[in-house]
């Protein structure tokens, strides 16, 4: 353990801090990256920084209460010291100088307390995951409330401007950035998630703590035999792809499903990319008989005669809910297994499908959803997302006749195969594998040993 970390290994909570230890606010620790870096290095400091603020590092955080009656959230702070350890870290992997800004601005990064016997900070507890920080955090109402009566009021006073200082030095936009760089780091963590939670639903991928648990990615596998792990329960994918008309957003004109279900796949070998289960799709197509006549053309060019997977169906506007319900399921149908939704941009299929009379959140089928345009952002390591044409031509499957509905949800069912093989493959031996890339790629995996964790599913 550093021995920086001694100093406080055997406090506990509401421990007062030593009068003259430095301390510096935790807003300012995260913000650091955002205000205090020349813009030409920003992007691969704010990178390792955030991505690497808990990775085999403990901080002691310690609490103040706003002495004044502004309402303010109390000070968090943390040592100075384990703030600049946390920074010797990043420059010797960056091989860069960084330090303390010159001025007030750096005098806030090594605070001291305790003077003319004005208030220290009391200790929370120690976190070394991100998680704990909120969860120290609700224990700051059982701190002791510290007695300013005593004080003079000259103490007083300078006590009052020295937290009045720390709190003006976190009054800008550098804590909101800092907050959206995390829940941007979040959300793409969770596309890989997805991937990992498909490859289980698939039996490609084992659960962590299930036998044998040595090696849940199967990286020695033949794709010419059978799934090299049982699939995690009988579960159908369902993918949607709703075609609106041009002129008017609201009305559908188009419905496509396409079904995979993994009673089919498991004794099927996928073969080379999950070609071997293509075959396996049943799709879908359903045009709304009051709508036949609205074709796209403006924006993009509309083919509802071009079905390639079967015949089309007509299919009245009031009617089309029930037969989308008999696919997913509802209540009342025989078949109450799983069902994985599958979509490109899925929350706007998700929309559609209630405008149509089928409320899928009350469906108790529905468990989880994948979205083939976040999967291949973590797949390609990429902020933008593709259109479902780019992703295909990227995966080297052969498609036609985009902007039919059922073409469509068979495409993105597929694509949803090809990703997870592809990042599957990217793991295999001889390739860099998850838990090896490099820092600055952290901000994308939770690493390879992470499982996907629960279903999830966007909220109605």
């Amino acid at each position: 353990m550093d021995a920086k970390m001694d100093t406080f290994q055997d406090m506990t909570m509401g421990d007062q801090s030593l009068k003259g230890e430095k301390f510096c606010p935790w807003k300012l620790v995260q913000a650091y990256p955002y205000r205090f870096i020349d813009q030409y290095k920003q992007e691969k400091v704010q990178k390792l920084f955030a991505s690497t603020l808990f990775k085999n590092r403990t901080w002691d955080l310690f609490c103040l209460l706003d002495p004044g009656k502004t309402g303010r959230n109390p000070l968090l702070l943390v040592p100075s010291a384990q703030f600049m350890e946390h920074l010797k870290y990043v420059n010797s992997h960056l091989n860069l100088q960084l330090g303390i800004p010159k001025g007030e601005a750096g005098e806030n990064f090594f605070a001291t307390f305790g003077d003319l016997d004005t208030p220290l900070p009391r200790f929370l507890g120690r976190a070394s995951t991100s998680a704990a920080v909120p969860e120290l955090k609700l224990r700051i109402h059982r701190l002791p409330i510290d007695d300013l009566a005593h004080l003079s009021t000259a103490a007083l006073k300078n006590y009052r401007v020295k937290m009045d200082k720390l709190y003006e030095s976190l009054k800008d936009r550098a804590a909101i950035k800092a907050a959206t760089a995390r829940k941007k780091m979040e959300r793409q963590k969770s596309y890989g998630r997805m991937i990992k939670r498909a490859q289980i639903y698939l039996g490609l991928r084992g659960r962590l703590g299930d036998p044998p648990s040595s090696d849940i990615t199967a990286t020695d596998w033949n794709v010419d035999m059978p799934v090299p792990f049982k699939a995690e329960g009988s579960i159908r994918f369902v993918s949607i792809d709703i075609e609106a008309w041009e002129h008017s957003m609201n009305v559908i004109t188009e419905v496509g499903l396409a079904i995979l279900d993994t009673q089919d796949t498991i004794t099927v070998p996928p073969g080379r990319g999950g070609y071997g289960w293509f075959p396996l799709i049943k799709s879908q197509h359903f045009i709304i008989e009051e709508h036949k006549d609205k074709i796209n053309y403006r924006y993009i060019q509309g083919c509802p005669g071009q079905f390639n997977f079967g015949r089309s169906e007509f299919v009245g506007e009031n009617e089309t809910g029930k037969v989308i319900s008999k696919i997913i399921g509802d209540n009342e149908s025989p078949d109450q297994r799983p069902v994985i939704i599958v979509g490109h941009a899925v929350s706007q299929d998700l929309s559609y499908l209630k405008k149509l009379g089928y409320n899928i959140w009350q469906a108790p089928q529905f468990i989880d959803e994948m979205d083939t345009r976040s999967m291949f952002q973590y797949l390609e390591k990429t902020t933008d997302g593709r259109g479902l044409k780019t992703i295909c031509e990227r995966l080297g499957l052969l498609c036609r006749d985009f902007h039919n509905a059922g073409n469509d949800a068979t495409y993105t069912l597929r694509a949803m195969i090809g990703i997870v093989f592809r990042q599957m493959m990217s793991n295999s031996k001889g390739q860099k594998k998850e838990s090896s890339t490099p820092l600055e790629e952290d901000e994308w995996s939770d690493g390879i040993m992470d499982d996907g964790g629960p279903p999830q599913k966007s909220a109605e």
